[in-house]
């Protein structure tokens, strides 16, 4: 078929289809008027697309649409199969992605989930380690604590017992550099205190004290059992001090179990009150006894080395 056919051919089926509607609507539209020439002409223009009024407008608008409608269904498949084919493409690249985004984020969930869990976990190991450090720090400080308690306990013990031992030292040291009672035999000359039967020859009286009497002094049976008194030097013990130091030319006796010094020829009596001198390792000390009621300088003796002085000097004037 030649092109001049063909162009032919789609002019009459335009003019056709053109035709087909104006006769239905007459049909069914009786009191419709009928068409004019000019209106049919007119009609068909329009249908053309317009355009000028020559010979060969018609076999031209002929031919533009036919390819127009040949461009038009090879668009309208081209769309419809792009529609379809784009429609499927982009559905199943939607799914895909929003699969994977779900992926991507379950993983992410599973990540921070596990990250989250170690972290936790780390956490624990190092509050555990550091309840055992403070655990150590702890027995470690006590262990500490003790060990300084001990050292200042040692320390005061040791100190107690420095201060005790320095006492102890001072003391043998008075003992040991303990002043000697002055000899003054030529102050004393000779008395009646001289001979070998010196005790007849005392100014006063006779004897009369004994060991009946310190024993029924209120303060002796207490305190002599505080102070360890077994018992007093009797009469006879101090005799034969006395007798061996006159021998000797001293002017002194040492008291039995006693840090005194009896300065013997010094004793004097006035009913039944003596006086007398006695050296106290230090210094000369003059004193006042009441044989009877056993008083030293008006009350009772403080201490052992008193009450052996007391008892001496009171043998010395009214022993028997």
């Amino acid at each position: 078929m030649t092109t001049q056919t063909r162009s032919r051919f789609a002019a009459a089926f335009s003019l056709i289809l053109l035709l087909q509607p104006t006769g239905a609507l007459a049909t069914s539209n009786p009191s419709a008027p009928a068409s004019t020439p000019a209106t049919e002409e007119l009609l068909l223009v329009q249908r053309r697309g317009g355009g000028g009024g020559s010979r060969g407008g018609g076999s031209r608008g002929g031919r533009s649409s036919s390819r127009g409608s040949r461009s038009s269904s090879r668009s309208r498949g081209s769309r419809s199969g792009s529609r379809s084919s784009g429609g499927r493409t982009g559905f199943s690249s939607y799914s895909g992605n929003r699969q994977s985004s779900r992926q991507t984020t379950r993983s992410t969930r599973q990540t921070t989930r596990s990250g989250s869990r170690d972290q936790r976990q780390t956490n624990r190991m190092d509050s555990h380690r550091m309840d055992s450090h403070r655990m150590e720090n702890r027995g470690t400080r006590q262990n500490t604590r003790n060990t300084n308690i001990d050292t200042r306990q040692q320390g005061r013990t040791d100190r107690t017992n420095d201060r005790q031992s320095n006492r102890n030292d001072r003391v043998n040291t008075r003992s040991k550099t303990r002043r000697d009672a002055i000899n003054n035999w030529d102050r004393y000359g000779n008395g009646w205190y001289s001979g070998s039967s010196w005790y007849r020859n005392r100014p006063w009286n006779n004897g009369w004290y004994g060991s009946s009497y310190y024993n029924n002094w209120r303060w002796y049976p207490g305190q002599a059992a505080a102070w360890g008194i077994a018992s007093m030097a009797s009469f006879s013990v101090i005799n034969s001090l006395v007798q061996t130091a006159q021998n000797n030319e001293v002017s002194y006796i040492t008291v039995p179990d006693s840090n005194y010094s009896l300065y013997y020829p010094s004793v004097t009596a006035s009913g039944d009150v003596v006086t007398f001198e006695a050296d106290n390792g230090y210094e000369t000390v003059r004193f006042s006894a009441d044989c009877r009621d056993g008083t030293l300088d008006g009350g009772a003796p403080r201490n052992a080395n008193e009450a052996q002085l007391l008892n001496a000097s009171c043998q010395v004037a009214f022993g028997q």
